[in-house]
């Protein structure tokens, strides 16, 4: 399902990413505006907590509206895309050899990208950019949360601490339905999805098939819907926005701008750094040799943001330029369309340790492995669409112990800049798969030569 089906399906006038775009940077002039000539004794505002009442009374209710919306998709899409995800597997015993070496690429590129992306926000911190002074407004906007605030530092280690076995008693929810009813509690949630969806393969096919459809349908359903939300998303960030920049200034837009290009480093280090030495040294290929003879390929994901829609493509081009026998690139690349998502992960790494720093929320070393593990598990089940990532950024945050009452508006701030993102990290996601389609030839090519 591509993104242009469900998510945009504008055939004239401006694209939604576009209008996003024009929401942010129209909340953020609007606010700009009034701050500077409508606060003071002679104007329509008395001082600025009465320009911020009127924002909190007729604008931010909008924000949050979307905001709202999109959270109520993210139990049933995350829930029925993993589950969907790991039935689309097949057989786990029937996987064997190849599905075991591909499934291995996919996890270690995605966890070193993910701590390749968590190393580099640590060394330029784009967060911050923030003045001292707008830093304690933030800190004051929730001063009323500090019990919030304290709980967020210690809700990773409610899942990664103590003795292994104890993990694993944390980990595994005493009543799956209490668990779904909250957004707290959906590492567990993801957690069962793997667990249904791998025990789905293992009944008779004609038993899971139904189960299975319906989980599917429910799951274009979510995606849909998200599709038809997002067209609220001009207008949600435009009202977010305005009130973010409202309190807190312009240095906010500076520190959003140093964010995204963090972002964009992230992603060429994870090509340069991870993807090409693995090209080098494992499959032979050099990789500027590599990039232009799948140039079609990126360059179709870079201009539809879908690793789904482009797989075709990436099939073809595996095949008749990369040299990719049919069935290994018949396997491991609908598998990566479904599963590998190095440039989401490390978007979502990010993103998050963007917000968590704006908003002062401390993240340690196990708030790190948390994040890094749930950001790979999320990005398996990101949906096809403009946005699509949005519930499952919710979801990251979440986890890692940000107040709830900090996510909605910290999601929004970020999403103006996130379709040139959402490109950059498509195209990130299918040279990845191409990538350990080659490796993965390789390595079959290698041992069906040696002597027997």
């Amino acid at each position: 399902m591509s993104e242009r089906d469900v998510g945009e399906g504008e055939t004239s006038g401006l694209q939604l990413y576009t209008k996003i775009l024009i929401g942010m940077v129209v909340g953020s002039v609007l606010a700009l505006v009034a701050k500077q000539w409508l606060v003071g004794p002679a104007a329509l505002f008395a001082d600025q907590a009465a320009l911020l009442e009127f924002g909190a009374r007729w604008i931010e209710p909008l924000g949050k509206l979307f905001i709202r919306a999109i959270i109520l998709t993210v139990v049933p899409l995350v829930f029925t895309s993993i589950a969907t995800g790991m039935h689309s597997l097949g057989d786990p015993r029937d996987l064997g050899r190849l599905g075991g070496r591909t499934i291995l690429i996919f996890m270690a590129t995605a966890f070193a990208g993910a701590c390749l992306a968590t190393g580099l926000y640590l060394v330029f911190e784009p967060g911050a950019a923030i003045s001292p002074e707008t830093r304690d407004l933030l800190a004051a906007q929730f001063s009323d949360e500090a019990a919030s605030k304290t709980a967020a530092a210690d809700q990773a280690r409610e899942y990664f601490s103590g003795s292994p076995l104890q993990i694993l008693v944390g980990l595994v929810p005493e009543n799956i339905m209490l668990s779904m009813s909250s957004n707290r509690d959906l590492l567990k949630v993801i957690l069962f999805a793997l667990a249904f969806g791998i025990s789905l393969t293992l009944i008779p096919k004609q038993r899971s098939a139904p189960v299975a459809a319906v989980l599917e349908g429910v799951n274009e359903a979510m995606i849909k819907l998200i599709g038809l939300l997002m067209k609220l998303a001009p207008y949600g960030v435009a009202a977010l926005v305005f009130m973010v920049v409202a309190k807190f200034g312009a240095d906010v837009l500076l520190a959003l701008a140093l964010y995204a290009g963090v972002v964009l480093i992230a992603l060429a280090a994870h090509l340069l750094l991870v993807l090409s030495p693995l090209l080098r040294l494992v499959a032979g290929w050099k990789p500027l040799e590599f990039l232009k003879a799948m140039r079609e390929v990126w360059i179709t994901a870079f201009s539809t943001s879908s690793s789904a829609a482009t797989l075709p493509t990436t099939i073809r081009v595996a095949e008749e330029q990369l040299e990719v026998p049919r069935p290994i690139a018949g396997f491991v690349l609908p598998l990566g369309a479904t599963i590998n998502m190095d440039g989401t992960t490390i978007y979502q790494v990010i993103a998050v340790h963007f917000v968590a720093q704006v908003w002062g929320i401390p993240l340690d070393a196990t708030a790190y492995l948390t994040l890094i593990l749930v950001a790979m598990l999320m990005a398996i089940g990101a949906a096809g669409v403009p946005g699509g990532v949005i519930p499952l950024l919710y979801v990251v945050m979440v986890t890692v112990g940000i107040p709830e009452a900090i996510v909605g508006t910290g999601i929004a701030l970020i999403l103006g800049m996130d379709r040139i993102l959402d490109m950059c990290r498509s195209a990130i996601n299918v040279v990845g798969d191409s990538t350990t389609a080659v490796i993965v030839a390789t390595l079959e090519r290698k041992r069906l030569s040696e002597p027997r």
